[in-house]
């Protein structure tokens, strides 16, 4: 009797996570549509000391894993700050997800203040994200918290 209860309580963790996926990939169409230098959106779980790609808007990456430590990326968490490089190329911390991205802006996602994941943003134009974007997204990752969370556990 116990063993089903747990079986039961496993499918739904993993209907939580499924949920959660196919919002954050609705929340980086959303975005990608929203704002045309947002060519590609992706948001990241940090599980582990590591940052899991769980969806995203844009040209296939390499880097569906980085670790904390590598990468602009990996400075948002580390740094619990929002992260905005307006030139990739002048940054040897910037790992290249494409050779048409100019710019990047990296949004922590905070559950009750802790960092669990982030907002990834690359543009094709250089100095693309100013302070009302860095503003917009960071309003909108207090809105996904609770879907990344689920990830990151």
């Amino acid at each position: 009797m116990k063993g089903e209860h747990l079986d039961q309580t496993s499918g739904i963790t993993e209907l939580n996570r499924k949920n959660a996926r196919q919002m954050l990939g609705e929340f980086c169409s959303y975005l990608s549509e929203k704002n045309p230098k947002y060519n590609w959106v992706g948001i990241y779980a940090l599980k582990s000391n590591k940052l899991i790609l769980e969806n995203y808007v844009g040209k296939p990456t390499v880097h569906e894993e980085i670790n904390i430590g590598e990468g602009l990326c990996s400075q948002a968490i580390v740094q619990n700050r929002i992260v905005n490089e307006p030139d990739v190329n002048s940054n040897s911390q910037y790992l290249a997800c494409s050779l048409e991205t100019r710019s990047e802006v990296v949004v922590p996602v905070r559950y009750k203040g802790i960092p669990v994941g982030e907002i990834d943003i690359d543009s094709d134009t250089k100095g693309a994200f100013t302070k009302d974007d860095e503003e917009f997204l960071s309003t909108l990752s207090e809105l996904i918290a609770y879907y990344v969370k689920i990830l990151s556990d």
